[in-house]
């Protein structure tokens, strides 16, 4: 079977990608055995290299190595639209594009349909996801993005009705461990970055793995990859505001079953590596 590796985030092949260490690489279908003292170049033309967009990968003449490169597009056209305008020529370096971005997708020959999904909450199955707090909302302190604002908005409106609902994140109460402000409520505020097209991240995943329903703002096609009796859609301020206010244990309860029928689903979506390994092998 062939080899599939990672190349993991902040990496770079250099110069020479040739001579990269197969040691510092990830293989989300296995590690294969003998990696010590080898690199790059000792894979062979049936093996894959996976790798994220980098600004000068695109101005490359070649990898010069005998393994198939291929590129995951993972951002919304907002983030990576530098990345995808250069692909519509540069794609002709890779063995495949993987994206979620429909207008890519059109415009090349190699593209694959990947939407990105992952998880930052890789201790979920051990956590204790008993149910003692109403609501939660995770962010950043980043304000770029609608939904950067959105969720800003959010605290301020939560803060001054003094709702029941605990802030946490970078810039608010900050947490060791995602699951924190995830296991133990019932509810979470669940604001993607931006509203686009096949666009869901491990925000949604990260909620759905810890029970906890999400009052969702994102992927306006999200009903297309999950069973959305498992969250409450919104597509404004006001639904969200809304959704908040109607919270209740009750309702939560309600909701329950279709949460744990969605689990499944969202395990899938959270292997984004190994779905990105199983994409590249499927010819």
């Amino acid at each position: 079977m062939p080899n599939v590796a990672f190349l993991k985030y902040g990496e770079k092949l250099g110069l020479r990608p040739g001579s990269f260490p197969l040691e510092k690489l990830d293989w989300p279908l296995g590690e294969p055995e003998g990696l010590a003292g080898k690199s790059l170049r000792d894979l062979g033309p049936e093996d894959h290299l996976i790798m994220l967009p980098q600004d000068l990968v695109h101005f490359r003449p070649g990898f010069g190595i005998k393994a198939k490169v291929s590129i995951l597009v993972m951002e919304p056209g907002v983030i990576h639209g530098k990345h995808m305008r250069k692909l519509r020529w540069s794609h002709r370096l890779f063995y495949k594009v993987l994206t979620c971005n429909e207008d890519l997708l059109s415009r090349i020959p190699n593209g694959a349909f990947f939407p990105a999904g992952d998880t930052w909450a890789g201790n979920w199955k051990t956590a204790d996801r008993t149910k003692t707090k109403m609501c939660s909302l995770i962010a950043s302190n980043k304000r770029s993005q609608e939904g950067h604002k959105l969720r800003h908005d959010m605290v301020e409106w939560i803060q001054t009705q003094g709702l029941d609902v605990d802030v946490m994140g970078r810039g608010y109460k900050p947490f060791e461990e995602k699951i924190d402000g995830l296991a133990p409520y019932r509810f979470s505020i669940v604001i993607e970055n931006v509203r686009e097209r096949n666009y869901f991240t491990e925000k949604l995943i990260d909620a759905l793995l810890c029970s906890t329903v999400p009052i969702y703002w994102g992927c306006p096609n999200i009903r297309d990859f999950f069973d959305t009796n498992a969250m409450i859609i919104c597509e404004t301020a006001e639904e969200v505001r809304v959704a908040v206010q109607n919270m209740s244990a009750e309702h939560y309860e309600q909701v329950r079953p279709a949460l744990d029928a969605s689990l499944e689903t969202a395990l899938y979506y959270a292997k984004f590596k190994r779905r990105a390994a199983e994409a590249v092998l499927a010819g």
